[in-house]
């Protein structure tokens, strides 16, 4: 009896894992948390090179990053470089012109018009040379105290022809990218009382003269290091000066090499309750990876970083890239200017196609660690749920979706994995405000209504 008893229970357990794993999910609308502003990419120095593809190509690479009728990232934010070094290289001497400049006012403009994106976030990699105390746009430096009211007028003055070029106000002004790091390439250092002096002495003054409304982000940080680090070294010195804290719109943090601790909460969010964006991250150092299990780590970076880190945004690097790494959403060739998508851009779409800025983020739960759940009550419609799972197994997952007043009889499912990107499913019948659904191995599966 007891080896016939052994045998049934290995017959069932061998059975369960044919099925697959099971998982509960619940995902309450009666406890809402962050409004989400949007998924992004940069387009800094490499959105002339857009121009360089076919006309038919052109239209695939912007479609794959901002067409939401269609697979695709569904990016709802532009982040792009002012460029003050070009703009500005001498006392007096202004270049709107420049080519690189108008080759991403190009981009933002066509964006604009064909998708509706019009969410642009411009940072200054560096002032001008002439005033910082190394007299160049590489290699750090400082801005000096003498000239910060000549930055303030420069960025006013760019903030203004950015302005008449787009039909509209840039949404937000990063005073400075990275201003912990000297690189060899545009940058500049500022300490928190440098930002502190900078930006509620000259730059918020000169905006409020000349009737400029965008809103200021700082301080974009390299890494984020988890709170404790973050804090200490910038949300603290910063947001605790009450000036500062006046006058500042949004803190921002990058996130190389720190993907996980995305997932802790900045005092920045929890105390100043200030919105906190991810404006910068890719996988550095990498080569060029389109697989499945890349794809997947990102899902999870964004999951830590909406649901356990409160972030209102999260923005990926480089749109496009044409080096043979991991940095860009499209990666292109110079050669014959030809193109791949990464399965990340699908992953990534998997959440910034559905959930459209506005949207508002839901505390959910699984009881499975390797299924991840980011749902959101929509901007249109009343349901947004994205499971990401982890596991090498299929797994059939219950999702409650509680307190919804008036739950839909069905939902549309659109799933990537290593062999789909966004494939629309067969509809799943929701009963009494729940449904199930079986989640592939290693797969991201949206399910909206």
């Amino acid at each position: 009896m007891a080896a016939a008893a052994v045998l049934g229970a290995a017959i069932a357990l061998s059975a369960q894992s044919a099925a697959g794993a099971a998982a509960t999910v619940t995902v309450n609308y009666s406890q809402p948390k962050q409004t989400i502003s949007g998924i992004g990419a940069a387009i800094t120095w490499l959105a002339g090179d857009l121009n360089n593809f076919s006309a038919a190509n052109q239209t695939a690479i912007l479609d794959t990053l901002y067409n939401v009728n269609v697979p695709s990232a569904g990016l709802s934010i532009i982040r792009s470089g002012s460029h003050l070094c070009e703009y500005n290289p001498a006392p007096g001497t202004y270049d709107w012109n420049n080519s690189i400049i108008q080759g991403e006012m190009s981009w933002m403009n066509r964006v604009k018009s064909t998708y509706g994106v019009n969410q642009f976030l411009i940072t200054t990699w560096t002032p001008p040379g002439w005033v910082k105390d190394n007299n160049s746009c590489s290699n750090g430096g400082s801005v000096l105290a003498s000239h910060y009211g000549d930055l303030a007028n420069t960025m006013v003055s760019w903030m203004q022809n950015a302005k008449t070029t787009l039909g509209q106000e840039v949404n937000i002004w990063g005073v400075q990218n990275e201003p912990n790091l000297s690189t060899s390439y545009d940058s500049c250092l500022y300490t928190p009382q440098q930002f502190i002096d900078f930006v509620t002495g000259y730059l918020k003054p000169a905006m409020n003269s000349a009737g400029l409304t965008s809103k200021i982000l700082l301080p974009e940080a390299s890494t984020y290091g988890g709170a404790s680090y973050f804090d200490s070294n910038w949300t603290t010195p910063i947001l605790g000066n009450a000036s500062a804290n006046a006058v500042i719109d949004i803190f921002a943090t990058h996130g190389y090499g720190q993907t996980s601790n995305l997932a802790d909460q900045s005092k920045a969010v929890s105390l100043y309750h200030k919105p906190m964006w991810m404006t910068e991250i890719s996988n550095l150092n990498s080569q060029y990876s389109g697989t499945i299990s890349d794809a997947l780590s990102w899902a999870d970076s964004i999951y830590g970083a909406l649901n356990s880190g409160g972030f209102n945004a999260y923005v990926w690097w480089w749109a496009i890239n044409s080096s043979n790494d991991n940095e860009g959403l499209i990666q292109y060739s110079t050669t014959n200017w030809t193109y791949q998508v990464p399965k990340r851009t699908y992953a990534i779409g998997n959440f910034g196609r559905f959930i459209r800025p506005g949207s508002v983020l839901l505390t959910s739960t699984s009881n499975n660690s390797n299924i991840e759940v980011t749902a959101v009550r929509p901007t249109t419609g009343s349901v947004a749920v994205v499971l990401t799972n982890k596991s090498k197994q299929s797994v059939t997952t219950t999702v409650s979706l509680s307190g919804l007043a008036t739950p839909p009889t069905s939902l549309q499912p659109y799933r990537t994995s290593s062999t789909e990107n966004q494939a629309a499913l067969a509809a799943i019948a929701v009963s009494n405000g729940s449904f199930s659904i079986t989640l592939p191995a290693q797969s991201i599966t949206t399910v909206v209504r």
